[in-house]
C-alpha cells in the first residue's frame, strides 16, 4: 500500500511528541512494507534542523511573517497562508505523480490544500482519506479560533475513510462526529521505543534528581505550577528538581519562578532542550520520574516513556489519560492534588516508594505494541 502522508512539522529530528509520533509511525508502516512518503509543510523559524529533503516543502520566506503574525494561528492558518502559493501546485503534482492509494494527515491543518483535488482529480479521488489525530484539537485551542478549529477538523474526521485516535475518549468524540454505519475509529495510543536498560551513561548532574521533561507547550508550565509551587522545597535535603525540554524558557521567565530565584537555583535545575543522548543519560540516572500534567488532550508521550524506564513514577491524574491500567504497575503512584503529588514525590525520593516493573509488562507501551491497531487497519482501509 502506498500512503503520503502529510503534516506541520519535520521529523528528521524528532524531539516534540507530534515529531515522534510521526518519525514512530512511519518506521512501523514502512517495516510493515508499506511505501510511506510523509511530506513535512512548515515553518523554518519554528523548525530550523529539518533534512535537505524536507526543507524542499518548507514554508518560503516570503510568507513566514504572514505565517508568524501574531493575529494568526501559525497551524490553523496555515491552509490559509499557503492559499495561491506555488509550493500547493508542487505539492499536487508530485501527490498524482506517487498516485497513491491512501492519503493521511497528521493534524488536520493541510486538509483544506488538498480536499478539492481528493475530490475532484482524477488522479487522486480514488485514494482512501486517512485522519491520524493527535487530540481533540478544537478542545484545545484558544476560544477565539475554536469554532474555525472544530469545523475544519470535523470536515475531516466526517470525510476520511479511516480516522486513527490516540485515547478512547477522543475516538468517542470523532465517532459523534461520523455518520452512522461509518466505520468505527480505531485507538492507537502514544508510545515510546525501547530504552537500553544495559547502557550505563556518564551522570549529567550530581546527586538525587527527580526529573520532569516537557516541551514549550503552555500547558506543561500550568501542570508545573499546580504541582509543584513556586518552590519545590518540599523535597527531601540533597536532592533536586531537574527540568528537561522547552518548558525550561515557560518557567524560568515566569515572575513566580525569578521572584524566589535564589532558592529555585538551589532546588531546581533548568537544563532547557537537550538532545537525545542527554536525555538518556537524565532517564538512566534520575531517581524519580515526575508527570505534572493537569491539563490537555489526547496521550502523552513522556507517559509512556516514563513507564518503559521502570523507576518510580510520580503523576498527576490527567497524565494517565489512554494509560489508566497502568495505575495498577509497580512503582506508578497517582496524585489526585498537588498536595498528595508533593507528598509521594517526595516519600519516592527518600526511598519509601519504589518500583518493580519488568520489561515484559512495558512492552505493551512500545510503539511496535501501541501503533499496532493503525498498521493492521491500513490494509482493510482499502476494501
Amino acid at each position: 500500500m502506498k500512503i503520503a502522508a502529510f503534516g506541520h512539522y519535520p521529523i528528521h529530528r524528532p524531539l516534540h511528541g507530534g515529531q515522534r509520533r510521526v518519525a514512530a509511525i512511519a518506521a512501523q508502516a514502512r517495516a510493515a512494507d508499506h511505501v510511506f512518503r510523509y511530506v513535512p509543510v512548515y515553518s523554518t523559524r519554528g523548525y530550523p534542523d529539518g533534512s535537505p529533503d524536507e526543507r524542499k516543502t518548507a514554508v518560503s520566506e516570503a510568507l513566514l511573517a504572514r505565517m508568524h503574525d501574531p493575529q494568526r494561528r501559525e497551524d490553523l492558518h496555515l491552509a490559509q497562508t499557503l492559499a495561491g502559493d506555488p509550493l500547493v501546485e508542487r505539492l499536487l503534482d508530485d501527490l498524482r505523480r506517487f498516485a497513491p492509494d491512501a492519503v493521511q494527515f497528521e493534524h488536520p491543518w493541510l486538509y483544506p490544500l488538498f480536499a478539492e483535488a481528493l475530490a475532484c482529480d482524477p488522479a487522486l479521488r480514488g485514494a482512501k482519506l486517512i485522519y491520524s489525530a493527535h487530540n481533540v484539537e478544537a478542545d484545545l485551542i484558544d476560544p477565539r479560533w475554536r469554532a474555525e478549529a472544530l469545523a475544519l477538523e470535523r470536515d475531516l474526521v466526517t470525510r476520511a475513510d479511516l480516522v486513527i485516535a490516540v485515547s478512547t475518549e477522543d475516538a468517542r468524540v470523532f465517532d459523534g462526529w461520523r455518520d452512522y454505519g461509518k466505520r468505527p475509529c480505531i485507538v492507537a495510543p502514544n508510545g515510546c521505543w525501547p530504552p537500553d536498560l544495559s547502557a550505563a551513561p556518564a551522570a549529567p548532574l550530581e546527586g538525587a534528581f527527580a526529573l520532569v521533561v516537557g516541551s514549550a507547550h503552555p500547558p506543561n508550565a500550568t501542570g508545573y505550577w499546580e504541582s509543584f509551587g513556586e518552590i519545590p522545597g518540599f523535597l527531601s535535603p540533597g536532592s533536586r528538581l531537574a527540568i528537561a525540554g522547552g518548558m525550561n524558557d515557560l518557567i524560568t521567565g515566569d515572575d513566580r519562578f525569578q521572584r524566589y530565584q535564589r532558592m529555585n537555583a538551589e532546588f531546581v535545575a533548568t537544563l532547557g532542550a537537550v538532545d537525545e543522548e542527554v536525555l538518556s543519560a537524565l532517564l538512566h540516572h534520575a531517581k524519580v520520574i515526575c508527570l505534572p500534567i493537569t491539563e490537555g488532550g489526547g496521550t502523552n508521550l513522556k507517559t509512556a516513556e516514563a513507564l518503559m524506564w521502570r523507576k518510580p513514577v510520580v503523576a498527576m491524574r490527567p497524565a494517565l489519560r489512554g494509560y489508566e491500567e497502568a495505575e495498577a504497575m509497580s512503582g506508578v503512584y497517582v496524585a489526585d492534588d498537588p498536595k498528595q503529588f508533593r507528598t509521594l514525590l517526595r516519600d519516592a525520593m527518600t526511598g519509601t516508594l519504589v518500583s518493580r516493573r519488568t520489561v515484559a509488562e512495558t512492552a505493551r507501551y512500545g510503539w511496535p505494541a501501541q501503533l499496532a491497531p493503525m498498521i493492521t487497519r491500513y490494509e482493510s482501509v482499502l476494501t
